[in-house]
């Protein structure tokens, strides 16, 4: 009988430790939005040129410090190939504990039109990715303006 009481006791004890490993999180990003504005009250997924690419990856759980990192991929980009990342869209920011990881990427003249993939990715502290979130994003290129006209241009003289 007495057997069956330590078994019993030891059999409570490891549910109780598997409750509290089931209640414990792990950090992870809750979302990935993007939006015209820095403080993201402006939610788009279209930008043209002057426009800057904002982005926001609230990370939560975090017991310590992670790194997320951001790149810009292309998806069907007329001159790239799907999966190509947009040279100079590559930022990585640190957190520590819980936080928002905040992505800026201004829209140029040079930038191509077309889809992108914008991609937050959180990386413990080894370097090891443990969750990932994406944004689709359509960049339209708006005509350069008319080039303004100088005395140099007049023929009437």
């Amino acid at each position: 009988m007495k057997n069956n009481g330590t078994s019993l006791f030891i059999g409570l004890i490891a549910l109780i430790f598997a409750a509290a490993a089931c209640n414990m999180s792990t950090a992870n990003l809750t979302g990935l939005t993007t939006s015209t504005d820095s403080d993201g009250k402006t939610a788009t997924s279209s930008f043209k040129t002057g426009d800057t690419i904002n982005g926001r990856a609230p990370v939560a759980n975090n017991p310590g410090k992670v790194k997320i990192k951001f790149a810009m991929a292309a998806e069907d980009v007329k001159g790239m190939t799907k999966g190509d990342v947009l040279k100079g869209s590559e930022v990585a920011v640190d957190i520590e504990k819980d936080g928002t990881a905040t992505y800026t990427l201004p829209v140029v003249p040079a930038m191509p039109g077309g889809k992108y993939k914008l991609t937050a990715d959180m990386l413990n502290e080894a370097g090891e990715k443990k969750d990932s979130k994406s944004a689709d994003i359509t960049v339209t290129q708006s005509a350069p303006p008319p080039a303004a006209k100088t005395d140099d241009d007049d023929d009437d003289k």
